[in-house]
Formats: C-alpha cells, sequence, structure tokens
C-alpha cells in the first residue's frame, strides 16, 4: 500500500505534468466548438507524441536523426493501406503500422549505428529520401496520387477521427495516447537504460570501457523512437484524412527536430513545450493576418530558436531549470538561519 507521503512526493514532482494536463483537458472545453483551435490542439499533442520518440535516441542517446518522417510515414501509410484495402480499423492498423516501423528501424540502423555524428544524420536523411521515392512510385500505395481515407459509417467508434462535425472525442484520445507515451519515456530516463544511453551521448569510449555496448542500446532507443513516431502517423493520417509521399520529405522530420530543440532535448518536457510554440504561433499569425501571414511564423519560429539555442543548448527547459536552481540557491542559504 503507498504512504500518503510517496504520493505526495509523486505529486510534487510531477507538478508541471499535471497542469500541463490540466490546461489540455479543460481548455478544449471552454473555448467551445472551435474547429480551428480543436484542430491546433490536435496537432499539438501529434507532433508533442513524435517529439518525445525522437527525444530517446537524440536528446538522450545523442544521436541526430533527421529521418524520422520515415517512420512516422510508415505508421500512417499503414492506416490508410489497411483501412481502405481490408477494412482493417485505425486501431488495429495503428499498431500493425508501429510493429513495422520498428522492424525497418532494427533492420536499417542496425548497420548505420557504425557511422557517427554527421554521418549518421545524413544517411537517416538519404532513408528518408528513398522511402519518400519509394512510396512515390509504388502503385500498391497509390503512388504520387495519395491514398485519401474512406470513412465507415457503419462503425463511427473505430473510425472516430473522420467524424470532422465533433473533434473533442478523438482529440482526448490523441491526449490519452500523448500521456502514455510521455509516462513510458519519464520511466525510460530514470531507467537504468536511460542511464546508459547518457553515458553513451556524453562519451562513446566511456561507455565500452563500463561495459555498455553503444551500438545495442542505440538500436533498441531507435526502435522505442521509432514506435512511436509511428503511432503519431497513425493519428496524424486519421485527422488529416489523406496521405501521400510528401510525408517522408525533410520538412516534415525537421518539425520533429524543430520543437524538440525549442522546447529542450534531454527533457521530456521539451517537445511538448516546443509544439504549444510552434502551433500556438502559427495559430495567432493565422489570425491575426489571415493568409497574408504565410511564412512569418515560421521565421518567427526560426528566430526564437536561434535566440534561445545560443543563450541556452538545453532550449527552454534548460532555461527553466538554471532559473529554478539560481532560486534554490539564493533561497536554500537562508534557510538554515535562526
Amino acid at each position: 500500500m503507498v504512504s500518503t507521503g510517496k504520493i505526495i512526493k509523486i505529486l510534487r514532482s510531477n507538478i508541471f505534468a499535471l497542469v500541463l494536463l490540466a490546461v489540455f483537458i479543460i481548455l478544449p472545453l471552454t473555448i467551445g466548438n472551435n474547429a480551428n483551435f480543436h484542430n491546433m490542439i490536435i496537432y499539438i499533442l501529434i507532433y508533442a507524441m513524435v517529439g518525445e520518440g525522437w527525444n530517446l535516441i537524440s536528446g538522450f542517446a545523442g544521436q541526430t536523426s533527421f529521418g524520422h518522417a520515415s517512420y512516422f510515414g510508415i505508421g500512417a501509410y499503414t492506416v490508410a493501406i489497411l483501412g481502405n484495402t481490408y477494412n482493417i480499423t485505425p486501431w488495429a492498423g495503428m499498431f500493425a503500422g508501429a510493429f513495422i516501423a520498428t522492424a525497418v528501424a532494427f533492420l536499417i540502423n542496425y548497420k548505420l549505428f557504425k557511422l557517427k555524428g554527421h554521418y549518421f544524420a545524413i544517411a537517416t536523411l538519404a532513408v528518408c529520401e528513398i522511402l519518400r521515392t519509394v512510396f512515390s512510385k509504388w502503385k500498391y500505395a497509390s503512388a504520387g496520387d495519395g491514398i485519401k481515407i474512406l470513412f465507415r459509417p457503419e462503425n463511427k467508434l473505430a473510425w472516430l477521427a473522420l467524424d470532422v462535425q465533433n473533434r473533442l472525442p478523438f482529440l482526448y484520445i490523441t491526449m490519452f495516447a500523448l500521456v502514455l507515451v510521455f509516462i513510458a519515456c519519464r520511466r525510460l530516463e530514470d531507467s537504468k537504460m536511460g542511464y546508459y544511453w547518457k553515458c553513451i551521448r556524453e562519451s562513446h569510449e566511456v561507455a565500452e570501457s563500463i561495459g555498455i555496448s553503444p551500438q545495442k542500446y542505440k538500436v533498441i532507443a531507435m526502435m522505442i523512437s521509432a514506435f512511436i513516431a509511428a503511432i503519431g502517423g497513425a493519428f496524424y493520417v486519421q485527422f488529416f484524412k489523406y496521405i501521400d509521399s510528401s510525408v517522408f520529405g525533410l520538412q516534415v522530420s525537421m518539425i520533429f527536430v524543430l520543437v524538440t530543440v525549442l522546447g529542450g532535448t534531454g527533457n521530456v518536457y521539451g517537445p511538448i513545450i516546443g509544439a504549444i510554440i510552434y502551433y500556438g504561433l502559427e495559430l495567432f499569425m493565422r489570425q491575426r493576418f489571415g493568409g497574408q501571414s504565410s511564412g512569418i511564423n515560421l521565421i518567427i519560429f526560426g528566430a526564437l530558436i536561434v535566440i534561445v539555442v545560443c543563450y541556452q543548448p538545453r532550449g527552454i527547459m534548460g532555461i527553466y531549470e538554471d532559473i529554478k536552481n539560481r532560486l534554490k540557491k539564493g533561497v536554500l542559504p537562508h534557510a538554515s538561519n535562526p
């Protein structure tokens, strides 16, 4: 039986996560049936989810990947193909896509992880481009025409995301998925494997000297990361209702990278904070300037990343932690005075 003191300790250590969750739960209900706002929150949840996966391999294990659109796209295409061709619900297709992406991640990265630094990053980008070309020519995947998901009215629960009249049920399901991913990443961060990843990030040589196999644990990190990215892709295709080979493009991968870098790599809150800023800025600019805002939000977002990273490479969460540590140092010495 868990003691009250332990419960209070757990709540205190996760107060930021609980506040974020409360805001995400309450805010859509207070806004009313505002489609643009609900869509923005769904985008935030999906990209934060994939950002959490990217953060495992790049933030914790220290291996920069520019190819996470590969696994994102595999998850999306699997849901679309299985749904349209075999009438398999998206929820079953989602896990099928996740397992396929995990297998692809193992097969590709088992050899790629012999590369280091920018060589590995370029190789992941090349894999993404290969998949984009393959899916743009592959007739089974509708080639360059893309796939539009067909609505199955006989099973509304299974095809919930395609109900454009009410986005709230799908929003909360996506939120639930992000919560599960967040908890899993938080547990991995504090696990023995998480410490192995951080050791590998700091120094391959030191990791090897104490008996850690960098290649083995980097492959594991990439497989978990690919699984999460594919889950995000499954939610994305249900929400967007259409998919084509552009999902494997560099611009898709870079969104995962940029939102995590801005929020803070190596921190489970980083992707969520970065996604909130990115899509919050996009919604604000669209409402403020309409069609004339095209590209302005990207300029502001890019400038914000440059400023934040120059000041603190660990992003906004790094700045937050620095401020918190300074406040502790300023307050705690006086606590010992009578």
